[in-house]
């Protein structure tokens, strides 16, 4: 079967003068895999936790969506790799932001800017 996922978005800006206005339209993609990961993630502040792969490895991830379900604008979870064990954050979610992306290949971690946060995933195979 072909084109089992649709992945929409947009994005509007409007301050001082300036507006943006991003609304590509919808892809349909074709996904080999069946495999999906899913859940919630706890997110301490000290140490950076692996975001859990079920059923795949970091090689075999497609498209991921992610969301801090907190909701505070002060604290962050940060979403990152980990290179010679130190964690490089790449995506940076205050309280109820999301994120949808497809994936390179890498195993990706979560870790909080302060207290106990979690981190709402899902993670389809390529």
């Amino acid at each position: 079967m072909a084109n089992e996922l649709t992945v929409s978005a947009s994005l509007n800006y409007t301050k001082n003068n300036h507006q943006l206005a991003f609304t590509p339209a919808a892809q349909q993609v074709t996904v080999a895999g069946e495999e999906h990961s899913a859940g919630v993630l706890e997110c301490g502040s000290g140490s950076h936790t692996a975001i859990p792969l079920v059923g795949m490895s970091a090689s075999e991830q497609g498209y991921a969506a992610f969301r801090n379900i907190g909701t505070s604008a002060d604290s962050h979870i940060k979403i990152g790799i980990e290179v010679s064990s130190a964690f490089h954050e790449v995506i940076n979610l205050k309280g109820g932001e999301f994120a949808i992306m497809r994936l390179g290949g890498t195993a990706l971690y979560g870790k909080s800017s302060a207290s106990t946060l979690y981190l709402q995933y899902s993670i389809l195979e390529e």
